[in-house]
Formats: structure tokens, sequence, C-alpha cells
């Protein structure tokens, strides 16, 4: 009895997946380009502003450590020092950079989950 159930559903499985076959080749050479369907999928980039937003506090950040980095070198130094003090200010540039570059990033990534939980909601919502 169990034995015929399972070549029942084996013997169903394969016809299903050849009138699958059979039919999607010949349904989708039907089609062109032009006349399938457009979908809308949310993107999951961040916008372009927030992008140039997050691109400019990075420059910036790298500035003010640059010149922190500068001043701190200069400072430290007595004499001729533009060789230390040009290192503290790649070295402060580099390092402020990083710094605002992982924030940015922690940013744009919870502004992108933000956004997606709340196009989540706002579809549930409205079914």
């Amino acid at each position: 009895m169990a034995d015929e159930n399972l070549e029942e559903g084996h013997k169903e499985k394969e016809n299903s997946k050849q009138e699958l076959e059979g039919t999607s080749g010949k349904a989708l050479e039907s089609f062109s380009i032009t006349d399938l369907p457009l979908t809308k999928t949310p993107s999951a980039e961040p916008s372009k502003s927030s992008q140039f937003l997050a691109f400019a506090s990075i420059l910036l950040g790298g500035l003010c450590g640059g010149l922190i980095g500068f001043a701190f070198t200069d400072l430290q130094c007595s004499g001729n020092c533009s060789g230390w003090s040009g290192m503290g200010g790649l070295i402060g540039a580099l390092v402020g950079a990083g710094g605002v570059g992982i924030v940015s990033i922690l940013v744009l990534r919870a502004m992108n989950e933000w956004k997606t939980k709340s196009q989540h909601q706002n579809d549930t919502k409205a079914k």
C-alpha cells in the first residue's frame, strides 16, 4: 500500500516536471524582452544625497584629523621638524578619515534597514 503511494507520488512528480520543462521553454520563447512584465524591487543602496554627504564627511574628517595630527606633532617638536609634522598630519588624516568612514558606513546601513522595515510595515498595513 505504502509502495503504491510512493510510486504514484513519484509518477506525479515526473509528470509535473515534464509539464514544467515542456511549457516553460516554449512559453519563454514566445515572449520578446520588451513584452515581459516589469517588476518593481526596492533598491538596497542608499540615496545619492546620503552617499554624497557620507563622502563629504569622510573628506572633512580626514582634513580635521590631518590638521590635528600636524598641530600635535608641530607642538611637540622644536626647530625644523617639517618632515615629522607632515608625517603626523598624514597619520592624523588617515585615522580621521578611517574613523569617519566606519561611522558613515554604519549610518548608511542603519538608514537602509530602517527604510526597508518601514516599507515592509507600510506594505503589510496596505494589505
